[in-house]
């Protein structure tokens, strides 16, 4: 019993003193190579952990090859950035000049619902608001609002302005998102009232949505082309 302890606490050191070697990288920023050594550390340093027969230069062999190998991608990488392509994928500009990229966030099997999460995270209610949103390299949007909502705020100008809220999401991808509708205390005859008015339906819809305001925003699904 001893034995398995020492092998355990030992096992346990290597893999801090590994993964401090990597960087300093939180586990949600980790490119998609060292998030897969970091997967073959836990697997490889179980081994000799849950059997004792197993050497422990069976674990530490293997453990000493992926940081070596890590540690050379990733000095190789930063001297010759066509290599990092190979290992990390590209920023993707989802929303460009104000124009949300309906077929490059399908592309990037991104939802639209993690989109606005994102912009409420960023401090901004309503997508009508950004003018670039980037996919970054770690899964992470960057986002950049519109000069007209970020340049001057009401308080500098001595301005008294109404809260708009935050934007509930109405239709989401065709959807009917019920609990949003009781959010921003709309129905569903209200709502099937305001897209006949503007001479739409559901099916056409991308995103709808409505700020504490009552201010809308829509955006129409893109046709595929055949």
């Amino acid at each position: 019993m001893a034995s398995v302890y020492i092998r355990t606490l030992f096992i346990y050191f290597m893999l801090i003193v590994s993964l401090r070697l990597m960087g300093k990288r939180q586990i949600g920023e980790l490119q998609v190579s060292e998030l897969i050594v970091t997967i073959l550390l836990s697997e490889l340093a179980a081994i000799p952990i849950a059997d004792k027969n197993v050497p422990l230069l069976y674990a530490i062999i293997p453990i000493l090859l992926l940081l070596s190998l890590e540690v050379i991608m990733s000095y190789v990488a930063l001297h010759l950035p066509g290599i990092k392509t190979l290992f990390a994928a590209r920023p993707s500009i989802i929303i460009n000049k104000g124009v949300l990229d309906q077929k490059e966030l399908e592309r990037q099997r991104t939802g639209i619902s993690e989109l606005l999460c994102s912009l409420r995270q960023s401090g901004i209610s309503d997508i009508g608001e950004v003018e670039y949103a980037i996919l970054e390299q770690n899964g992470k949007f960057s986002i950049f609002p519109k000069a007209a909502s970020s340049s001057v705020t009401p308080t500098q100008m001595s301005l008294n302005v109404p809260e708009q809220g935050i934007s509930h999401a109405l239709i989401l991808d065709r959807k009917i998102i019920q609990d949003n509708l009781s959010l921003a205390g709309w129905t569903k005859e209200k709502l099937s009232k305001e897209l006949q008015r503007r001479k739409l339906s559901a099916e056409e819809i991308f995103l709808f949505s409505v700020n504490d305001a009552e201010e809308i925003t829509i955006i129409t699904k893109e046709k595929k082309k055949k």
